[in-house]
């Protein structure tokens, strides 16, 4: 089991791959690829908007399980790839003052989310895979 300082890097570092992802988008930000079903189908835009929000959406499934109150849901500007990542950079930055108190003795707390019931770990877990998957899309549909 990782530490939380260690999923709190990870996810510190799929963001650092997402940032340049998203101000390398240019010219295909609105670009939506010739195939692709779901998520495979979106535009750099919308990815970034959707990985954006689940930043916060985990952190505030965190929050919530370590027995905080919900989290206000902030506005996401993704109208240009510079929006974009001065969104995701404000929106890390607040989820980071939230994120530095989870303790070990946290990990293991839970909470019901659409996607079942998950613990603190799974979900620092999936802010970073999660990241870490967009950045590599968007960067692939801005080639």
């Amino acid at each position: 089991m990782a530490s939380p300082d260690e999923l709190r890097q990870a996810i510190a570092q799929a963001r650092s791959a997402l940032e340049p992802a998203i101000a390398g988008s240019g010219s295909a930000w609105e670009v939506k690829p010739a195939s692709g079903e779901d998520k495979d189908a979106w535009s750099p835009k919308e990815m970034a908007r959707h990985v954006i929000g689940a930043d916060w959406f985990f952190t505030n499934g965190i929050a919530q399980a370590c027995g905080a109150p919900a989290m206000q849901r902030p506005e996401i500007d993704v109208e240009t790839p510079e929006r974009a990542l001065a969104s995701l950079q404000r929106i890390a930055a607040g989820n980071d003052k939230i994120l530095k108190h989870v303790s070990e003795g946290d990990l293991s707390k839970s909470r019901e989310l659409p996607i079942g019931t998950v613990t603190v770990e799974q979900m620092l877990t999936i802010m970073a895979s999660h990241a870490n998957e967009h950045a590599q899309q968007i960067r692939a549909a801005s080639a």
